[in-house]
């Protein structure tokens, strides 16, 4: 049986060069792990000192579309997809957000879907997901939804991290 998941995923691998070519396959080291952000840190549901509770909807918004938290805060964000679209919630910082799209614009409409990652998840239609969140830098974090077309109608919430 592993024998045979790991063929699979090398015939996947294949396939993906073939359709998209080498220069598009992303290295193995462009995932994150809970140590390269910049904006913080994965963090354990238990940890979190709060929820916020956001939802995706029609009119391609977060709701709500903007927070404060407090530097060293962790906060559990529960995402509920109220909309008849999927969308995709990425937690990230400016450079997060512009390699994010970069790879789903790489990827087509076609693979829109992905596993998830510390920081970024994809919600199915009626889905609710969460993800909790270390805010260890002060500035501005970012949540973008890049499904074709969706960060660019304006599907963007803005984070302050107050110190």
């Amino acid at each position: 049986m592993r024998l045979h998941l790991i063929t699979v995923a090398l015939a996947v691998g294949v396939l993906f060069v073939a359709a998209y070519g080498a220069d598009n396959a992303m290295p193995m080291d462009d995932h994150h792990d809970s140590t390269d952000f910049a904006f913080g840190e994965p963090a354990a549901a238990a940890a979190a000192d709060r929820v916020i509770e956001i939802v995706t909807n029609d009119a391609l918004r977060f709701e709500p579309d903007s927070f404060a938290v407090a530097l060293g805060e962790t906060i559990t964000f529960r995402v509920t997809n109220d909309s008849l679209a999927a969308h995709d919630f990425t937690l990230g910082d400016a450079a997060t957000q512009e390699e994010h799209a970069a790879m789903m614009a790489q990827m087509g409409a076609g693979m829109m879907s992905m596993p998830d990652e510390p920081n970024s998840f994809v919600l199915p239609v009626g889905g609710t997901k969460e993800l909790t969140w270390r805010f260890t830098v002060a500035g501005e974090v970012l949540i973008a939804c890049h499904q074709p077309g969706h960060s660019e109608a304006g599907m963007v919430a803005v984070i302050t991290v107050t110190g």
